[in-house]
């Protein structure tokens, strides 16, 4: 009898088996042929990214109820999220302001200085995406700061779809941070 036993936990152990990770990077816009920035309007430093804590796993999360999270251990960002996020948004700001210098980095002695912080970048139970947060623009003098609450519908299921429908909410980001900074 535990002859018979043993090999059935055996047979139980070799057909369960650890699905298999799958990393995912936001899809990014071909580059657009190198061109020599003029920096007329001055530069535009991302200084900071900020995620909220449950978003700073290595794990695309999801919100399972309208209490509870959990970040996938199978389907995982490729590099870390606060650098997929700030290389997306100067791309982006880049391509919608060309004549300004937009950068990771301080390459002037007072830049415009931009901070953003999500509090929800994740899928949800009901089907919808959320990209949540806030983002403040030093100007000079001016200080903006500006609240997003974007949700989407996410047309197909599945980790795949659900990366490129965050992509797009984070796109619609840089477009509302691009019509403020235009308008100095």
């Amino acid at each position: 009898m535990r002859y018979l036993l043993s090999i059935a936990v055996l047979l139980l152990a070799a057909c369960s088996s650890t699905p298999e990770k799958m990393y995912y990077q936001l899809p990014m816009k071909a580059p657009e042929a190198q061109q020599a920035v003029v920096m007329g309007k001055g530069q535009v430093w991302l200084q900071r990214v900020t995620l909220s804590d449950v978003l700073t796993s290595n794990g695309i999360t999801y919100q399972t109820s309208d209490v509870a999270y959990t970040n996938a251990s199978a389907h995982l960002w490729a590099s870390p999220l606060e650098q997929q996020l700030g290389q997306s948004m100067v791309r982006e700001l880049s391509a919608a302001l060309p004549d300004r210098l937009i950068s990771l980095q301080p390459l002037q002695n007072s830049p415009e200085t931009l901070d953003i912080t999500l509090t929800a970048f994740n899928g949800r139970y009901d089907g919808k995406v959320l990209v949540q947060g806030f983002w403040t623009l030093i100007q000079g003098d001016s200080i903006v700061r500006r609240n997003f609450d974007i949700q989407l519908d996410q047309s197909e299921d599945g980790y795949p779809e659900l990366v490129r429908t965050l992509a797009s909410g984070w796109q619609q980001v840089a477009s509302d941070i691009a019509k403020e900074i235009s308008k100095k």
